[in-house]
């Protein structure tokens, strides 16, 4: 079995040709909303790095920036999946518009 990556567990386009326009309009608020808070956060991890690494007492671990490292790694592609998603969304939504 393999794990699904995140644009597997998002809609895909083909699957968002079948929703209606309400539907596809909640994708596309939800896929926006979610890429703000995640790249506030992401903003807010790299602020709280770069503190962490500034303080000369206490400093971060090697471990901690790897496990950081990996988590922005996955928040990154995720970013990247959900502003397709967001895409897919708005063209079918336009389209659907168009068709009324």
């Amino acid at each position: 079995m393999t794990t699904p990556s995140w644009n597997s567990l998002l809609p895909g386009h083909q699957s968002m040709k079948t929703m209606s326009a309400d539907e596809l309009g909640a994708v596309e608020q939800a896929s926006g909303d979610y890429l703000a808070v995640l790249a506030n956060g992401i903003s807010g991890i790299g602020h709280m790095l770069a503190c962490t690494a500034s303080n000369s007492e206490t400093g971060i671990s090697s471990s901690a920036v790897a496990d950081i490292g990996w988590m922005l790694e996955s928040l990154g592609v995720l970013i990247s999946n959900l502003s397709d998603t967001r895409n897919s969304a708005d063209f079918l939504l336009a389209e659907v518009k168009v068709g009324e």
